[in-house]
């Protein structure tokens, strides 16, 4: 057995101690590392960077311990006691890392604890102390009959069970005959906590029902911490660590803010990667050792798809009404559309270059590659759209994701890079190659008008400013009037606003503007509020701009081109149709 000693060093000094702890029985040199990247986050990390000091001994006397690379050391053959004592630096608030202060603890595994290369296999057991005395542990890791002692059945095992410590708010439910609780740690006011059970539970309870089969986990965690203007998850085997900002959490009023209901989405995709990604698994993440980048072209049918699924299911569960789901989508198509990216990458490549490029995001993403996650979703309910009119609505997207899982409850493997559209086939009965090619593997825009007026609902292309987003709408809107855009994504600054990013062919660029110019005047007048005073400008009209760059106050020219056609507008064409494609068959 492979024992894990920690406990805070310093609380102020935001340092975790580290003790592995092993008994030896040959002479053979052995080997430690700490993994280069953690599942479900597909970007090298590099997180022994974070150790600060490192010291070994054997039966009580020091011990030789070289490292041989940036997250590898090796240790001399010797038989006996060993002891590998380490601190870790811990200050990385988000799902992926490991912090600690006076106020709360978490870490994700792959940050601490090394990894004993020649006993990946064997039982873990983490003993956690010296905690403030008033603060909760938080974690589905199987407890032994010792307070604070946990065990694991191997190494991967260990770090895919995040732990949250702190001042805890602990909400229980039940979901599928399933133990469930919602765990919240950070500063928050007062806010609707049955409201937010009892959605969370239906969408859950919707969750498991799908797949009409034991559940991958017989109990589940939502690890949620709460702060200023921070959002994320990752998902994990029987639980999932969250962020979100304070305010979305639903207030007492009943109303589901958009706040609120993109934090609803937040726990449904988490969630749901228990099945999809954390059961059924593209092999080369099975196997893996976490060391270097694991290549796949299938990540939008992990991410993607489970994007599709996680605001579908809010409306399933009956926790959003059609019209709020609708607004979503529309959003989504909007954002894809608006890239140029769209044209430039496949879904398959977007997936392949996940390591280099989606995780690794510049100011000329937008114009330069395609999200898997948003496109992905929109390629999954193209896909499930097709399936229901090939097979009269008898087969749908569901059939596949029943089949991939009870799949691995059959082989226990990940799925090769070919598999996932064979099984596809099988259970829908259907040929899907052609449209697995064109949605897929190449780069032509999706079917989604077609597709979603099979569904009952109305797809508009508008020419609104960019800041539109796209929306729900009970009637197409006859006609519209020419807005200038700006050609440019940006956000507010200290004094005016800072350009991010630059759209190709846009009025931005055309007139030399980079990302980071701060522009701080329009038509000579200073920039207080932009939205208002960029109202106010007309397509073709010639502007004057006054914009900082490099330190340097600059001026230029810029002519306002009118905004493109790429704004989604929905609306519902007939709402049996939707009612068919949006509620589980047992509910129709």
């Amino acid at each position: 057995m492979l024992n894990y000693h920690l406990q805070p060093h310093s609380l102020t000094q935001h340092l975790w101690q580290v003790c592995l702890s092993f008994t030896q029985l040959d002479s053979q040199d052995f080997s430690l590392s700490l993994p280069n990247w953690l599942p479900g986050s597909y970007m090298i990390r590099d997180f022994a960077r974070h150790i600060v000091t490192l010291s070994a001994n054997c039966n009580h006397t020091p011990a030789s311990i070289e490292q041989i690379n940036k997250n590898t050391w090796v240790c001399s053959g010797q038989a006996g006691n060993w002891e590998i004592s380490y601190l870790v630096y811990a200050f990385d608030t988000s799902v992926r890392g490991a912090f600690l202060n006076t106020e709360r603890g978490f870490f994700d595994g792959a940050c601490l604890f090394l990894r004993h290369n020649q006993r990946q296999q064997e039982t873990c057991q983490l003993d956690i102390t010296g905690l403030p005395e008033s603060w909760d542990i938080a974690t589905t890791m199987p407890q032994t009959s010792q307070a604070q002692v946990y065990q694991a059945s191997n190494y991967r095992a260990l770090i895919d069970y995040p732990v949250e410590m702190g001042h805890l708010l602990r909400l229980p439910f039940t979901a599928g005959g399933i133990d469930h609780e919602i765990i919240i740690s950070g500063h928050f006011s007062s806010f609707d906590q049955q409201r937010l059970v009892d959605d969370v539970a239906k969408i859950c309870a919707s969750e498991i029902a799908m797949f009409a089969a034991p559940a991958p986990f017989e109990h589940y965690s939502f690890l949620l911490f709460v702060g200023n203007g921070i959002y994320g998850g990752l998902e994990h085997r029987s639980s999932s660590a969250l962020m979100a900002d304070r305010h979305d959490l639903p207030q007492t009023d009943g109303k589901n803010s958009d706040a609120y209901i993109t934090l609803l989405g937040l726990f449904s995709h988490e969630y749901f990667h228990a099945w999809n990604v954390k059961s059924i698994i593209p092999s080369v993440f099975a196997n893996d050792d976490l060391n270097t980048e694991a290549y796949t072209r299938l990540l939008w049918a992990f991410e993607g798809i489970t994007s599709y699924y996680d605001d579908w299911f809010l409306v399933r569960s009956g926790v959003i009404t059609p019209a709020q789901y609708l607004q979503l989508l529309a959003k989504t198509i909007t954002r894809v559309q608006q890239g140029a990216g769209r044209l430039k990458q496949s879904l398959a490549d977007s997936s392949f270059t996940a390591w280099t490029k989606y995780y690794k995001q510049n100011e000329n993403s937008a114009n330069a590659i395609v999200s898997y996650y948003q496109k992905g979703a929109l390629a999954a309910m193209c896909l499930d759209h097709y399936i229901r009119q090939q097979t009269g609505q008898q087969k749908n997207l569901d059939d596949i994701m029943r089949a991939l899982y009870h799949d691995w409850r059959e082989r226990g493997m990940g799925l090769a890079e070919n598999e996932w559209l064979a099984i596809a086939q099988q259970a829908t009965g259907i040929d899907l190659t052609e449209v697995y090619q064109q949605y897929i593997m190449t780069t032509a825009d999706l079917p989604l008008a077609d597709q979603l007026q099979q569904a009952g609902v109305q797809l508009h292309w508008a020419a609104l400013p960019r800041q539109h987003g796209g929306a729900y709408v009970e009637h197409i809107p006859p006609s519209e009037q020419a807005y200038a855009d700006l050609g440019a994504r940006f956000q507010s600054a200290a004094f005016g606003i800072s350009l991010q990013q630059i759209f190709h062919q846009g009025s931005a660029e055309n007139a030399g503007m980079c990302a980071g110019d701060q522009l701080i005047a329009l038509n000579d007048e200073i920039i207080t509020d932009f939205a208002k005073q960029w109202a106010r400008i007309d397509v073709g009209e010639t502007v004057r701009l006054h914009f900082i760059r490099d330190g340097l106050l600059r001026q230029t020219t810029l002519l306002a081109q009118a905004a493109t056609t790429d704004t989604a507008l929905l609306s519902i064409d007939n709402a049996l149709l939707l009612q068919q494609w949006l509620q589980p068959p047992s509910q129709i």
